[in-house]
C-alpha cells in the first residue's frame, strides 16, 4: 500500500512538474502571425494553396526554436484587402503579410509598412540586385523599399500556331515588332466561310496600355502627380492601338473567339500559360489548336516590354518582433526553396533572378509543357528583365478609370488624336493634383 501511495504521489508530482513546464514553455513561446491569401491572386486553379506557406513555416520554426508561426486560412482574394484593413483598425494585423498590388500604395502612404532599406543595408544574405528590377520596384514608394516581391506574373503573347500554320505564316521571332504584329493581324482577319461575316481575327485583348509598355511609355509618372498620355511615345502607342482596333470595326470578337481557335494572338499572364499549357488542362481548355507564348511585340520607340503583376510581402510597422519578422520575410521572398516551389506548387514566377534562371526551373518548365513549346528560361527571364512595374500611388485605381474613359473617347474620335490626348492629359493632371 505504501509503495502504491509513493508511486501515486510521484505521479502527481510529475504531472504537476509537466504542467508547470508546459505553462513556462508557453510563456516563453513567441508567436509570429502571417497574412496569406487562399488560392491564386491570378485566379489560377491550385491544389494545396497553402503548400508554400506551410513549407516556409516548417523550416522557419525548425530554425527558430520557441517560435510558432500562425496564419488564418480561408481568406479569398476578394476578401483579403478588407480583412487586412480590418486587422489594422483593430490593431491585430499580422507581423508579416502579403500585399496585393492594388493595396500597396495606400498601405505605404498610411505608414502601415515597415521600411526595409536599413535591414537590406546590413544583411549580407540578401541584396536588391537579387531581384528583377520591376518586381523590386513594385514594393518601393518615394525612394523607400517597403516590401519585397513574393511572386510575379509577366504578360506574354499567346499565339495560335494552328491558325498561323493554316495561313502559311510562321510563328514570329522573339524580336518581332508592331509592324510584324499588324501585318499578320491584317492578313488573317477575314471571312473564312464566305457568308459575308468576318469570323477569323488577328488579335483579341491587346489594349492601348499594352502598347504603352511596349513603346517604353507610361500613363503616369512615378509620383502619381503627372499624366504622360500626350507625350510623343504615348501618342505613338495609342495611335497603334487605334489602328489595330480599326481592323475589327463592327466585328463580334470575344474571349470565346480565342478559346475556339478563331484568333491568332491574345495577351495573357504567365500564370495562364502555366495553368493551361500542361496536360490535362491544355486538353480541357484548348483542345482544337496548338498554341504557345512569345514576348510582346516591340513598339517604334520600345523593346516589347510588358507590365509585371507582383504580389508583395511586407512587415507591419507596429510589429513587436521586427527581427524575427525580417527573418520570416526573407524566408518567404529570398529562400531558394520557397521561390522554387512557386514553379511546382503555384502558377507564378519567382522574382529572384538566380531561381528563375536555374537549371532546376528549366527542368520544371520542360516537364510541364509539350516538347514544341518555345517558352524557355531565356524568354521568361528576358521578359521579366524588361518588364515594367505598374504604378501604385494611392489614387491610381480611380485615376486609371478616368484615363480609360478619356483615352477610349479619344480613340473613338477620328479628329486629331494627338489633340484629344492633350485634352485628356490636362483633365487627368487636374484630377491628380487636386
Amino acid at each position: 500500500m505504501r509503495g502504491l501511495m509513493r508511486r501515486l504521489a510521484a505521479g502527481v508530482l510529475l504531472s504537476a512538474g509537466v504542467a508547470a513546464a508546459t505553462v513556462f514553455a508557453a510563456a516563453q513561446e513567441t508567436v509570429l502571425t502571417v497574412g496569406v491569401v487562399a488560392g491564386s491572386y491570378w485566379d489560377a486553379p491550385t491544389g494545396n494553396c497553402y503548400a508554400v506557406i506551410d513549407s516556409v513555416i516548417d523550416r522557419f520554426e525548425q530554425a527558430h526554436p520557441g517560435v510558432r508561426v500562425e496564419y488564418t486560412s480561408g481568406i479569398l482574394k476578394r476578401d483579403y484587402s478588407e480583412w487586412l484593413a480590418e486587422q489594422f483598425l483593430l490593431g491585430t494585423e499580422p507581423d508579416v503579410f502579403l500585399v496585393l498590388p492594388e493595396d500597396f500604395g495606400m498601405l505605404a502612404e498610411l505608414g502601415a509598412l515597415q521600411p526595409l532599406d536599413g535591414l537590406l543595408a546590413v544583411d549580407d544574405t540578401v541584396s536588391p540586385s537579387d531581384f528583377y528590377a520591376a518586381a523590386l520596384q513594385s514594393g518601393s514608394a518615394d525612394g523607400v523599399q517597403y516590401a519585397l516581391p513574393y511572386e510575379c506574373a509577366p504578360t506574354l503573347m499567346f499565339v495560335n500556331k494552328t491558325l498561323l500554320g493554316n495561313e502559311g505564316i510562321p510563328v514570329p521571332e522573339n524580336d518581332w515588332t508592331w509592324d510584324d504584329f499588324y501585318a499578320i493581324c491584317a492578313q488573317v482577319t477575314r471571312d473564312t466561310d464566305g457568308d459575308g461575316i468576318i469570323d477569323q481575327f488577328g488579335s483579341y485583348g491587346y489594349t492601348w496600355r499594352d502598347a504603352l509598355a511596349a513603346n517604353s511609355a507610361s500613363l503616369f509618372d512615378e509620383t502619381g502627380q503627372n499624366c504622360l498620355i500626350a507625350q510623343p511615345a504615348s501618342v505613338e502607342a495609342i495611335t497603334f492601338a487605334q489602328k489595330l482596333e480599326q481592323l475589327y470595326a463592327d466585328c463580334d470578337i470575344t474571349a470565346r473567339s480565342f478559346d475556339e481557335g478563331h484568333v491568332a494572338f491574345r495577351p495573357f499572364l504567365f500564370s495562364d500559360y502555366r495553368t493551361y499549357q500542361p496536360y490535362p488542362w491544355r486538353i480541357k481548355r484548348y483542345s482544337d489548336f496548338a498554341w504557345d507564348c512569345i514576348p510582346m511585340p516591340a513598339g517604334l520607340s520600345g523593346t516589347g516590354r510588358s507590365e509585371l503583376s507582383t504580389v508583395l510581402a511586407a512587415i507591419s510597422s507596429r510589429s513587436t518582433q521586427q527581427t524575427l519578422a525580417w527573418e520570416l520575410l526573407k524566408e518567404l521572398t529570398c529562400s531558394d526553396i520557397t521561390q522554387t516551389m512557386l514553379y511546382t506548387d503555384s502558377h507564378s514566377a519567382s522574382a529572384l533572378r538566380h531561381v528563375t534562371q536555374s537549371p532546376q526551373t528549366q527542368q520544371i518548365l520542360r516537364a510541364d509543357t509539350p516538347g514544341e513549346s518555345q517558352l524557355g528560361l531565356e524568354i521568361l527571364s528576358d521578359t521579366m528583365e524588361q518588364a515594367v512595374a505598374a504604378p501604385h500611388f494611392r489614387a491610381y485605381d480611380q485615376a486609371l478609370l478616368l484615363a480609360e474613359s478619356l483615352v477610349t473617347a479619344a480613340m473613338e474620335d477620328n479628329h486629331n488624336l494627338s489633340l484629344q490626348l492633350q485634352r485628356a492629359q490636362r483633365e487627368l493632371n487636374e484630377y491628380l493634383q487636386n
